[in-house]
């Protein structure tokens, strides 16, 4: 069976930092999702404003704080490995998806899909602006 999803590019923006998180959690990266449990405490930050060091600073504490938390979780998870030594299914699906999201907004550095695992490479198509 076949599906078509029809997204805004806000939502496709959304959807290639869905998988690539799951993609990650499922390799064993963590960081990506510390990154973005903490991606609020950068409001009001501006690099030239030099009272939002404090600010960067506060981020970056609690940052690797949630690293370390996650890399510690991974280790427990997977031990005597730090990540799991061979990739899921769905991981390998989801980075396929990944991967085919990004060729189609161009932000894919190898410009095609690379086919992982057994699943066809999924095909996504610009159809210009929407209603």
């Amino acid at each position: 069976m076949k599906y078509m999803i029809e997204l805004t590019e806000e939502q496709m923006r959304v959807m290639e930092n869905c998988t690539n998180l799951y993609m990650r959690l499922s390799m064993g990266q963590t960081w990506d999702l510390a990154d973005m449990l903490c991606e609020g405490m950068l409001e009001g930050y501006d690099r030239d404003d030099s009272d939002s060091k404090i600010i960067f600073e506060r981020y970056i504490t609690k940052r690797n704080a949630i690293r370390e938390i996650l890399g510690s979780a991974m280790r427990i998870a997977f031990y005597p490995y730090a990540t799991p030594t061979e990739k899921t299914k769905d991981g390998m699906i989801c980075e396929c998806i990944w991967d085919a999201i990004r060729v189609a907004r161009g932000t894919s550095i190898y410009g095609q899909v690379l086919p992982i695992g057994d699943e066809p490479v999924p095909k996504i198509e610009e159809e210009g602006e929407g209603q």
